[in-house]
């Protein structure tokens, strides 16, 4: 079929469509940088009845589809070669919204989500370091925040979910309702529908956040303390940060550009007895209000170094609306690629040994080239999206490796995706699992892997919900082959 003819055969839709230009320019690349695929088309869909009409339209000319939202992977996982892309962001109206809950298009932004819901004073259950990111997109990936450790992820709350089928059928699904449908959406990445409506659980807005941020010399003492807070529930939100063992990096707060109140000599003493080329933050936050748990942490049992630790406090609007690490990078420093690595490691004893010797091998500039290093605690007991792989341990945590390639050339690439691969088979002989928004290997047998005895559950989801295997992002392809059963 030539490439033309069936773009011109396109039917009639309510939104916009692109065969040439900037849309398909942007929707060619992700955050990540590092892959290229350019489609032949892309419609930002009016609503879900253009979504239909686009997978049906698929299905009898045999194009390939992938839905996109803001794009935040790394590794190529919305795009498709030679397709048709569905820029979800068309779709990021709020449709209806009460104090219970928030009923929203799949391609609004957590940003908008967000500030709706604290105009009247409430707040979703879990909320993402990064708010420019799509409900519809999180939903499908994981949506973990630093709350994770006892709220489990963005998937975990949902009271409703509108989908399109990959044959192009329009359902409703929920905990209670097409459960089989709504198991096979969360987290499998648009392979099997296309989540077109979200209702999303709404609750009291915590008033402030007190933020305690202490910096630490080692990691196996940051991971010590992390472990210990999420465990005995300590605190309400936790993350973690390695950066380049410099006085800035231990003076400014996370997530933002504001200075610390630490004296500069008392940081830079506590520095020179730290060996190696990394210093560690851990950010503790308490959410305050009533029927808040507030304040109940003991500073004095912090491994912290020492005077390097500072509380204050903001309100809960500015602590979700902060700017994550990798956006400041780019920010301060300008676009580059980022060959990421996300997992999830055990806590343990292996976990910190592992840790530890990877922190002595690698140089924040040399290695990860001043890209955010990042960590959060998770609790698997907390988890109920099905196909979502987690260490078989209750208590891990996230390690994101989001590597900025300087000087951005296929060989520099090259060499920091060999390293990721290396430390990830590192990470597996442990017991830890790949977190899949990152930049993933080029190889279909990675898919089967992955999912374990999972994969034939989602061979089977394929056979009944896209069964001409028009949903072809991520791993789409892989699951129509039976070769790799």
């Amino acid at each position: 079929m030539a490439s033309d003819s069936w773009t011109a055969r396109l039917p009639p839709f309510r939104g916009e469509v692109s065969i040439e230009g900037r849309w398909l320019d942007i929707a060619e690349l992700d955050f990540g940088k590092v892959r290229r695929q350019r489609p032949l088309a892309v419609l930002r869909p009016a609503d879900t009845s253009d979504v239909v009409a686009a997978v049906r339209f698929c299905n009898r000319a045999g194009i390939p589809l992938a839905a996109r939202g803001h794009a935040h992977s790394a590794g190529g996982q919305m795009m498709v070669r030679g397709g048709l892309v569905l820029d979800m962001k068309s779709m990021g109206r709020i449709l209806q919204i009460t104090d219970d809950w928030m009923e929203v298009e799949g391609g609004i932004a957590w940003s908008d989500v967000l500030r709706a819901a604290i105009e009247r004073g409430r707040t979703p259950p879990v909320v993402t370091d990064w708010l420019s990111v799509s409900v519809g997109g999180t939903v499908s990936m994981g949506g973990f925040g630093f709350m994770s450790f006892h709220r489990g992820t963005q998937m975990d709350h949902l009271l409703e979910l509108e989908v399109v089928t990959g044959a192009g059928e329009r359902h409703m699904c929920s905990p209670t309702h097409n459960r089989d449908l709504f198991d096979a959406v969360r987290a499998t990445h648009g392979q099997f529908a296309l989540i077109t409506r979200a209702r999303i659980p709404l609750e009291p807005a915590p008033e402030s956040v007190r933020m305690v941020q202490a910096a630490y010399g080692s990691v196996s003492a940051l991971l010590g303390d992390m472990d210990r807070l999420a465990g005995s529930l300590e605190t309400d939100l936790i993350h973690g940060f390695a950066a380049e063992k410099t006085a800035a990096s231990v003076m400014t707060r996370m997530n933002s550009t504001d200075p610390m109140q630490l004296e500069r000599g008392v940081v830079d003493a506590a520095l020179s007895r730290v060996p190696g080329d990394w210093v560690f933050n851990l950010e503790m936050s308490d959410l305050q209000g009533p029927g808040r748990l507030g304040p109940r942490m003991d500073l004095s049992a912090l491994g912290h170094l020492p005077g390097c630790v500072d509380v204050w406090e903001i309100s809960w609007e500015a602590f979700c609306f902060r700017l994550p690490p990798l956006i400041l990078e780019e920010e301060l420093q300008g676009a580059a690629p980022h060959p990421e690595l996300t997992v999830f490691v055990p806590f343990g004893e292996q976990g910190t040994h592992l840790m530890t010797a990877e922190f002595d091998r690698l140089h924040p500039i040399h290695d990860i080239g001043g890209g955010p290093v990042l960590f959060f605690p998770l609790d698997r007991r907390h988890i109920t999206a099905p196909h979502l792989q987690l260490p078989d341990a209750q208590r891990s945590f996230f390690l994101g490796l989001l590597r900025r390639a300087e000087p951005p050339t296929p060989e520099r690439i090259a060499v920091q995706l060999a390293d990721n691969e290396a430390l990830y088979a590192r990470v597996q002989s442990l017991g830890g699992v790949r977190y899949l928004p990152d930049t993933l290997p080029e190889d279909p047998a990675f898919w089967p892997a992955h999912f374990g005895a999972d994969w034939s559950v989602l061979q089977r989801h394929k056979v009944r919900w896209d069964p001409a295997g028009v949903l072809v992002g991520s791993f789409g392809a892989v699951l129509d082959d039976s070769s790799h059963l």
